[in-house]
């Protein structure tokens, strides 16, 4: 029998994929290997949680019980377009939830930057994605009459395959760099503060931007009377526009590294500064931080917008390339609005998901280290607007040189 992966990918067909790039304004290389990119992610995240007998035991359940519906075609799940309560995608978008947990964003920006699409692109393949592997896992238990045991063995047997294909620094992100790390990533209602809702959240209306947009295709609409709306939902009591505080510098700083390539940034931007500090004879400290000045979020989320921010993460992966003995710290700020608790969240998953960006882009994990200091250490005055889009950042520490 073929094995999982083996038996996705047949489920993919070119005219598919030229459906979903067309609408979607993505090449459909790109939708291809985001698309092949998720499917591994998925089966690797339950891998990475295999020895937790509780999370196995409601994955099993749940796949046991899942109800697939039209979902064995692509183009019948679309074609639906509703999001109706208890269907397959509703399903799916709480079960990716119980899967990934807080990691989802971190996960989104990896798919994002390895297949080159936009962000609000990712999230809707997810959502596509995450149903037709609950049907395929749902199918081989039944066709297979696997109990729990006969899942998990399944799941173990097939995890060095399923690894091998996921996108770089992916590993590191689910925590199969390290067997021995199982995080029970379930977030129970009592610990999530009210916010256990977002992703499934988040899955759901980027599914249904899909299938509004796939179902106007399929009923012949020109592709230039449609529009894409990203609905924008805050992930905790910080309300704010992260767009607002990208730098508007003109990008006339050149330097040639010393592997060849051309870096461009802003004149007195994060790039210049942290080259001069690296060649300098200035001493390593604790307090000198570099802030990126191209750096974009979706508003109160930890998901990078990688079509704004891929430039500038690129040029750090190339710094820290040119200079091998360099080691950057990351580290995530906000504003002091809302509480700190949800402060601290925040700031730390946006300095994990800079930190496996840059993996993903090429950077070596053991180099970099990420902490969020919430709304500790502002440089301007949270009385303002103006200092509270100040102490929103993501900055660099050079811990070694």
């Amino acid at each position: 029998m073929a094995n999982l992966l083996g038996t996705f990918k047949s489920m993919l067909t070119p005219q598919m994929i030229g459906k979903l790039a067309e609408v979607l304004g993505e090449a459909e290389g790109s939708i291809t290997k985001a698309v092949t990119a998720l499917a591994p992610t998925i089966l690797a995240g339950m891998a990475a949680k295999t020895d937790d007998a509780g999370f196995m035991q409601h994955q099993f359940d749940t796949l046991t019980n899942f109800t697939p519906g039209t979902i064995d075609q692509l183009v019948d799940l679309v074609a639906g377009g509703n999001l109706a309560k208890d269907d397959p995608k509703d399903v799916a978008g709480h079960w990716i939830s119980g899967v990934f947990g807080a990691k989802t964003g971190s996960i989104l920006n990896a798919v994002s930057a390895f297949a080159g699409t936009r962000s609000n692109t990712t999230s809707a393949l997810l959502g596509l994605a995450a149903p037709l592997v609950m049907n395929l896992l749902h199918t081989r238990i039944k066709t297979d009459g696997l109990n729990l045991s006969g899942f998990t063995n399944l799941l173990r047997s097939e995890q060095n395959s399923i690894v091998a294909l996921l996108p770089s620094g992916m590993d590191a992100i689910l925590g199969l760099d390290n067997p021995a790390i199982r995080e029970n990533d379930v977030i129970s209602d009592a610990q999530s503060n009210g916010t256990s809702w977002l992703w499934p959240l988040l899955l759901l209306l980027g599914l249904g931007a899909a299938i509004v947009l796939l179902s106007r295709k399929c009923a012949s609409k020109p592709v230039e009377e449609m529009t894409v709306v990203t609905e924008l939902v805050d992930s905790s009591a910080i309300l704010y526009s992260d767009v607002d505080t990208m730098a508007a510098e003109v990008l006339n700083y050149g330097k040639k590294l010393t592997t060849g390539f051309e870096l461009k940034g802003a004149e007195n931007g994060i790039e210049r500064k942290l080259i001069e500090f690296i060649e300098s004879d200035k001493v390593v400290d604790k307090t000198t931080w570099f802030n990126f000045d191209r750096l974009l979020f979706e508003t109160g989320s930890a998901q990078l917008n990688m079509e704004r921010s891929k430039d500038q993460l690129t040029n750090l992966v190339e710094i820290l390339k040119a200079f091998p003995k360099v080691q950057l710290k990351i580290g995530g700020y906000t504003d002091n609005t809302g509480s700190e608790e949800n402060n601290m969240k925040l700031s730390q998953a946006r300095a994990e998901a800079t930190k496996a960006a840059l993996v993903t882009l090429g950077a070596d994990t053991n180099r970099l280290v990420a902490e969020g200091y919430g709304s500790q250490h502002p440089e301007a005055s949270n009385d303002t607007e103006e200092g509270r889009a100040q102490n929103r950042r993501i900055a660099v520490r050079v811990m070694e040189k």
